[in-house]
This record gives structure tokens, sequence and C-alpha cells, in this order.
């Protein structure tokens, strides 16, 4: 035997070896929930949102993690605070769940992902799609809360949509590709698997004011300015806040809220931060 052969033989062995040990420590489904932020010279941390809670067929306990006590590199152990211990626990506990899964330009979906815990939305405008009336369990029992407490205020808030298939995002933005460009489109459109209403913790919302249309107006009507104080107070963010578009990758949008969890949810609120933001400062990645 040559030593051409023996190299090419060694090789192919190699790669074998290599693709065994991927599929067996990251199968389909986790590799879409590992997201990496960062620059242009490389990536300064890696996301690792548990997407098999909630996955159609996933059935698995959720990464180890580590999560930086307010980016504070100053505190140690022995100062630690119960308080800190707490919150470290919640914010795992999200990341387990699936709340903290990033999903935007640079971290698709795949095709075929679809939570199995999905459940329909009580509080809806009748005339949109049936089928995008659902969102994950948890969310969907805080969005009911979030609905019913606004209206103790005299606040009607209603979803216009929340879970999207691919599928079905493909045909919305194929729409508005062939109606306003491509270039336009990625402006305030997701491609399909960069939605995060895929993921069933999505929902966009409005209300009479704004005759239940999605309009930027929504953020400085009573009930946008109620949804920006209070939102968070339920688990759920603005997820494509004002003069952050260069971060988010989107225009502004008042009315689509994401659910992350009272925690994440409070901080990001408080600091003023987007998901992106508070996923990269609190560096939550594998162990």
């Amino acid at each position: 035997m040559t030593n051409e052969k023996k190299i090419k033989i060694i090789i192919i062995i190699f790669l074998i070896l290599i693709e065994s040990f991927v599929w067996k420590v990251y199968n389909s489904n986790d590799l879409s929930s590992i997201g990496i932020i960062g620059g242009a010279d490389g990536p300064t941390s890696i996301i690792v949102g548990e997407v098999n809670n909630g996955l159609k067929n996933g059935n698995h306990s959720g990464p180890d993690v580590i999560i930086r006590e307010h980016n504070d590199s100053s505190k140690n152990n022995e100062n630690q605070t119960e308080g800190d211990d707490n919150r470290i626990e919640l914010l795992k506990e999200a990341v387990e769940k699936g709340l903290l899964i990033i999903v935007n330009k640079e971290n698709p979906l795949s095709m075929d992902y679809k939570p199995d815990d999905l459940k329909e939305i009580k509080y809806f405008v009748p005339d949109r799609s049936e089928a995008s009336r659902y969102m994950r369990a948890e969310a969907a029992d805080a969005f009911h809360q979030m609905v019913d407490k606004a209206a103790e205020s005299g606040v009607e808030i209603k979803m216009t949509t929340a879970y999207r298939s691919y599928h079905f995002q493909k045909v919305l933005y194929d729409n508005y590709v062939a109606s306003y460009g491509q270039a336009a489109a990625d402006t305030f459109s997701a491609k399909p698997g960069q939605s995060e209403h895929q993921t069933g913790l999505a929902v966009d919302v409005s209300s009479p004011s704004v005759g239940y249309q999605l309009t930027i107006d929504y953020g400085e009507k009573n009930e946008g300015k109620w949804l920006a104080e209070n939102a968070h107070k339920f688990g759920f963010i603005i997820r494509f806040p004002k003069g952050k578009e260069d971060i988010t990758g989107f225009q502004y949008e008042p009315w689509h809220l994401r659910y992350v969890g009272l925690t994440a949810a409070k901080e990001i609120h408080e600091q003023g931060l987007t998901l992106e933001e508070f996923l990269q400062q609190n560096v939550i990645k594998k162990w």
C-alpha cells in the first residue's frame, strides 16, 4: 500500500470519528440551541438556550450552565449573598426550560422545530389566523395574567399572532419581499427559521386604539405605555426596543413581546437591555 493511500485512509477514519463525536454530543436539535454572540473578530460568548424542553420529541434535561453574577468579576463566592444564589438558580431554571433561547438572524431554528406544550390563547383578535393562537403553556398562562391585570386598569390588550410555524413564516416573509423588496422586508420581518414566533414564546399584541393593527404609534398609546411599564412583571419584555435596532437587527416594535421568565424580564427592563445584551453580560454557556 502506498503512503498516499495510507494517508487517505487515516483521514477518512479521522473524519468518521469526528462526525460520530459531534453527533453524540450534539444531536440536530441541540445544534439549533447554540448561538454565538460576538463582533467581526470572533465570538465573545456562546449562548445556550435549551430548546429541547417544550420541543416536539425532545427529552433532555438541559445543559449545565454558568451565570455570571451581575457582570461583577470582583465578587467572589465567599461574598455571594442568598439573593445572588437564588437569582442564579432561577436563571438556570429559565435556561433549562428553554425560556432564554436566542433566535435572530445569526441563530436560526430548524424548519421542523415545534414546541410540544403549546396552549391556546383566550384573548385574541378574531379575524387573524386561528393557527397562530398558541403559546408555550407557561408563556400563555403569564399572558392571560397580564391581560387580566391590564383590564383592571381599563387597558384592553389582545393577541394578533403568537406561534408561527417555519412554513407559515416563509409565506409571510416571501409576501413582504414581493411587496417591499428584500432590503426593506429584512428590517421588519424575519426569514423562516429566524422568527421568535416559532419558539412559542413571542406574541404580537394590539388594541382598539390602533384598530388592532401593528403600528409604531402603539408605543405612544395608553396600552403601549402600560406594556412598556408593566410587561416585565409577568415575565415579558419588549423584544425590539427603540434605539437598539443595530443590536436586534429589527426596527422598533412596541407590539412584539417575548416571554423570558420573571427574573430575566425584571433585569432586562431595569437595565434597559435587549435580550442579546442580557445574555452576553450574563454569559450563559456550556460548562
